[in-house]
């Protein structure tokens, strides 16, 4: 068994702490003092065997709880055990009252019982994997600290399960026993109760003479009470042997009723099997019949819609789509005629004129162009100007002329003239012109009074080009409306149908008519379901039928075999079966109870008067019993009243009695003594067959470590009264006079030889916390030869501060630093 990892969530000072191991002989963890070494291999047994997180009494310091403050407390070990992988995790919170930690068990990642880990290990406990297993300064130190007989005994019996409880009660009952009893003792209970029993006997003595009187009344009271016994005896023996005949008569009764019984037995053919067989067609034929009954009244509940119905249903709903498309396209008219009569509106207020053309046919549109065609122009207003300039060029010719008048003379007054002039000559073509303009405006009334037009502001081409168009929209707008008109022909059409259908009214709407068609859909499907129902009860029906004729068929069978005509014939038979039954049971109880009897009984039936004569008989010698045990009675009495007055009348019986009561505690102060006793021998020798297997194996494997240990100083271990280690030259020497390293070498070869020899059943890591600081260069030296010979059966952990033993093992250390716990 190889430990392959060591994880740490929250122990002591370490928090999230990995160790992966990479060797699985020896593994060595280097670190100073208080870097973690002792609380990784507390670590490492609590996991396995449960923390300790109260009072406990151990060589190392238990309670770990974590210094942080956190939780859960614990963490999980990884074992590679046979080529299979376990992973045993412990943890602790608050509220676990075992304070023992919750383990779970995984083999190969799956959770397994825990058992499967710890019966490869003999299910031991911590404490036997702490004394067998670990090695620290506080467990070597008690080497120093026993007596030798305790180290004796503490090497021999190591193999022992429990040794050490074993050895207190061994003590503790020898001890017990010196309490009760010394060969030279005085103030022990037995011995005190020993010179007691000289006494009352010395006592006693003294009062002989009434005691002798005492002893022959007693032999003779004896004596009769033994012939009365006797005599009782006999009696008991007469009224055993009259009982047994009054039984016996009255058994005559029970044995007259098993003949009668035995004439009526006889054999019924009727098997069990078919009968059950038979009783189940007959339940399901019944269950079957109620089937059929429901399914039939079923099949009558049912209403099923006319198949016409159904074809002319099923044409409305596949119309559904038709009429969401008349639906869209009602929508769509409507749409379009508020479309068309906007445009209209918007074409009349573009060109508010057309009012005007909208009545007229096509002739008057010509004689509209024609008119239109042969106005004359509209006066010109650039005409008209052109004459005020006549009037404005004279004004100014006459305004200058008068000025230049005065100052010039003759051009003033040709300029005067001219002016005058140009003002005459603009009045005479002003006046032509009216004339020509009035005929115009004339004509141009004339034309809008007949068709309503201004002339002036009149684009006839536009005009008539909008009335186009709006013409063009009434059109549109017209056959719009006949849209609409056949929509509605259709919608209505179609709710009537469905009105027909459903057999209520519906509206000309498009959304109850959907409804509508969605309700002869939801009654289609109702009716789809019944069709389907009835022909699944159909199917139900003709199978139970079915299966009924056949269940006959099979009933029919059983009767033929049973040779009944019917199940009545069959009940018949079964009764039958039951009353022969009750008629052998009673037969086997009767002669069951009457086994022993029953040859005596068969004469006494033959003979019954013989019965009466020996009854009649005992009741003779009875009688003569009973008187001579009642004469015997009353000598006995006499005899006890004459011992009572002399016992009251002397001190014999006083004296007796004291004798007796000291006997009595004499007799159960020895048991207890013996008794205690006894259990310290037995548990010594149990002690000695336990170790006496192992023991000579482990003792020569221990000389083999402790000659490595010591570089072949001591080569040899004599267990006698004492024990004793023999050095290389022969001399020996008790265990008191070595120094502490070398009893702590001894010890520690005792404890791997023990290990070497429990091998094959517990196969464990040992673990070695500082255990060589006792050991010089040289005996480190040793002990690194012992280590890897250990190794070879055993992964070995060593946990040390001594930087030499890690070079010397010439292995990668897995170090501790101080104040970097957390991973």
């Amino acid at each position: 068994m190889r430990l392959k990892q060591i994880k740490m969530i929250n122990f002591g000072q370490f928090s999230n702490k990995t160790f992966d191991l990479p060797s699985d002989k020896i593994n060595v963890f280097f670190g100073a003092n208080e870097a973690g070494k002792s609380t990784t291999v507390a670590f490492i047994k609590q996991i396995m065997f449960g923390f300790h997180l109260r009072s406990n009494s151990s060589p190392f310091f238990e309670d770990y709880t974590p210094l942080a403050h956190v939780s859960p407390m614990g963490g999980s070990l990884i074992f590679d055990v046979n080529g299979s992988e376990y992973e045993l995790e412990r943890l602790y919170a608050k509220g676990d009252k075992t304070k023992r930690g919750i383990l779970t068990v995984k083999k190969d990642g799956q959770v397994v019982p825990e058992n499967l880990f710890f019966d490869q290990i003999e299910n031991i406990d911590g404490s036997f994997y702490a004394d067998s297993f670990i090695f620290n300064q506080e467990m070597l130190g008690q080497v120093s600290s026993l007596s030798q007989e305790d180290l004796l005994e503490r090497i021999y019996y190591l193999g022992a399960a429990d040794s050490g409880k074993l050895l207190e009660m061994r003590d503790d009952f020898a001890k017990e026993a010196s309490k009760l009893f010394k060969k030279t003792g005085k103030k022990p209970e037995v011995n005190q109760l020993l010179k007691q029993l000289e006494t009352d006997r010395e006592d006693l003595t003294q009062t002989q003479d009434e005691f002798n009187n005492y002893e022959e009344l007693d032999r003779d009271l004896t004596n009769k009470a033994e012939e009365l016994q006797k005599r009782q005896k006999v009696l008991q023996d007469l009224h055993a042997k009259e009982q047994n005949l009054r039984d016996l008569q009255k058994e005559l009764g029970n044995y007259q009723t098993l003949l009668e019984l035995q004439k009526q037995v006889k054999d019924v053919a009727f098997d069990s099997e078919s009968y059950q067989k038979a009783q189940d067609i007959m339940a399901q034929g019944r269950n079957l019949q109620r089937t059929i009954k429901s399914l039939e009244e079923q099949l009558a509940d049912l209403d099923v819609d006319n198949q016409d119905n159904v074809i002319e249903n099923k044409k409305l709903i596949r119309q559904k789509p038709q009429l969401l498309q008349w639906q869209a396209e009602y929508r769509a008219c409507q749409q379009k005629t508020a479309e068309l009569e906007q445009e209209k509106e918007q074409i009349l207020t573009l060109a508010p004129d057309i009012k005007q053309l909208l009545d007229l046919d096509s002739m008057q549109i010509k004689q509209l162009q024609a008119d239109y065609s042969n106005l004359p122009k509209q006066v010109n207003s650039a005409v008209n100007n052109n004459d005020k300039l006549w009037y404005i060029v004279g004004g100014v010719l006459a305004v200058v002329g008068l000025a230049l008048l005065t100052m010039m003379g003759i051009v003033g007054l040709i300029v005067l003239i001219a002016g005058v002039g140009v003002i005459a000559a603009g009045y005479l073509k002003n006046s032509d012109q009216s004339k020509q303009d009035a005929l115009i405006l004339k004509k141009r009334q004339a034309f809008q009074n007949k068709y309503g037009l201004n002339p002036d502001n009149l684009n006839l081409d536009n005009l008539l080009t909008s009335a186009n168009q709006y013409h063009l929209k009434e059109t549109a707008e017209q056959a719009n409306n006949d849209q609409l008109s056949e929509l509605n022909q259709d919608v209505a059409q179609l709710a009537t149908n469905v009105q027909n259908a459903l057999k209520k009214p519906i509206e000309n709407d498009f959304s109850d008519i959907l409804n509508g068609i969605d309700e002869l859909e939801e009654k289609m499907s109702e009716a789809q379901e019944l069709t389907q129902k009835r022909s699944s009860l159909l199917t139900s029906l003709n199978q139970n039928k079915q299966d009924l004729k056949e269940l006959g068929l099979k009933l029919r069978a059983l009767f033929a075999q049973a040779n009944v005509e019917n199940m009545a014939g069959y009940d018949a038979l079964y009764q039958d079966s039951l009353k022969q039954a009750k008629i052998k049971t009673q037969v086997e109880a009767l002669e069951k109870s009457l086994h022993d009897d029953l040859i005596e009984l068969k004469k006494t039936a033959a003979k019954p008067n013989e019965l009466t004569d020996h009854l009649q008989e005992l009741a003779k010698q009875i009688d003569m019993a009973n008187n001579e045990v009642n004469g015997l009675q009353q000598e006995v009495a006499q005899i006890q009243v004459q011992l009572n007055n002399l016992a009251d009348s002397t001190a014999v019986f006083e004296a007796k009695q004291n004798l007796a009561n000291t006997e009595t505690n004499f007799a159960t102060s020895s048991k207890e003594y013996l008794a205690n006793l006894l259990a310290s021998k037995w548990i010594g020798r149990s002690l000695d067959l336990a170790s006496n297997e192992r023991f000579p194996k482990m003792l020569k494997a221990a000389k083999e470590y402790l000659a490595l240990l010591t570089g072949g100083r001591y080569v040899d271990l004599d267990l006698g009264k004492k024990l004793t280690v023999i050095r290389k030259d022969g001399k020996k020497r008790d265990v008191k006079y070595l120094s502490r390293g070398t009893a702590e070498q001894l010890y520690f070869a005792l404890k791997l030889a023990f290990i070497e020899q429990i091998k094959d059943e517990i196969n464990l890591p040992i673990l070695i916390d500082d255990s060589f600081v006792n050991f010089d260069d040289r005996r480190v030296g040793y002990i690194e030869k012992l280590l890897k010979e250990i190794s070879e059966n055993n992964q070995v952990l060593i946990f040390t501060a001594q930087g030499n033993l890690v070079d010397r093992l010439g292995l990668e250390p897995l170090t501790f630093t101080k104040g970097t716990q957390n991973a």
